[in-house]
């Protein structure tokens, strides 16, 4: 890569980012690449820099590139979702695993699991996929209850992969059941109830489901996932939350 100073950090950053559906645009690449290198810190590169990077992810390490025109832009994925530049010690599912583990050790402990959540998370960021300033999944307080956890963990992996599904919901008040697809983006307790914030992409609308509701789940791979626009995470938190 032509602007060798923070290269790897950059190779490691890229690839991740490549692996994903939708696709970004230079200008997103570079925002969230410089985000990335910002808590390592480095110092922040230009798109132009990030064009050279992609070249060199085709060139140099022969990856194919799938580029997408969407108006005036072009967005950049890997035509094959699996592919890396890398020969990773961990597997996808063990680092699934490791961002559950972190998660746990969250919930465990408020007051040193938090901590300790945020040294490891400010570390592992971009091999996890974790903004460290804050989780982008799970927004809770304790353990979800037992009869509740298969379906927890089913929409934890779906948000976490950004994998749409068609999902049946029955609510006692409405007594009939619907089926509508979903794009998942979080998990998270209010009171007692756990519930998903998602976008229901059926009726076109933002959606807060309880958990108890959903009745089965099957994932919707061949849809496109829609990035989330319906909760502002910062403003989320500030109207529906007290993080004492």
């Amino acid at each position: 890569m032509a602007n060798t100073k923070n290269s790897s950090a950059r190779e490691i950053i890229l690839d991740r980012l490549l692996k994903h559906r939708c696709g970004y645009s230079v200008y997103e690449l570079c925002d969230m690449v410089n985000r990335s290198l910002q808590l390592e810190g480095f110092s922040s590169v230009t798109p132009n820099t990030i064009r050279n990077d992609l070249t060199t992810i085709h060139e140099q390490y022969k990856q194919v590139l799938h580029v997408e025109k969407r108006g005036y832009a072009k967005y950049y994925r890997y035509k094959d979702t699996n592919s890396t530049i890398f020969n990773n010690v961990l597997t996808r599912g063990e680092i699934q695993h490791l961002r559950s583990a972190l998660l746990c050790i969250r919930a465990r402990d408020q007051i040193r699991g938090s901590l300790m959540y945020q040294d490891l998370t400010n570390r592992l960021s971009t091999i996890l996929e974790i903004d460290s300033a804050c989780d982008p999944i799970v927004i809770y307080e304790k353990i979800p209850p037992m009869n509740e956890i298969k379906r927890f963990k089913v929409l934890y992996e779906h948000i976490q992969s950004k994998t749409p599904a068609t999902i049946t919901v029955c609510c006692k008040e409405e007594d009939q059941e619907k089926v509508i697809t979903i794009h998942p983006y979080y998990l998270y307790q209010k009171e007692n109830e756990w519930s998903l914030l998602c976008h229901d992409s059926t009726n076109d609308n933002p959606a807060e489901i309880p958990l108890k509701c959903i009745q089965r789940l099957v994932s919707a791979e061949e849809i496109e996932f829609i990035p989330n626009r319906d909760f502002p995470l910062k403003d989320f938190y500030a109207k529906h939350f007290s993080r004492g």
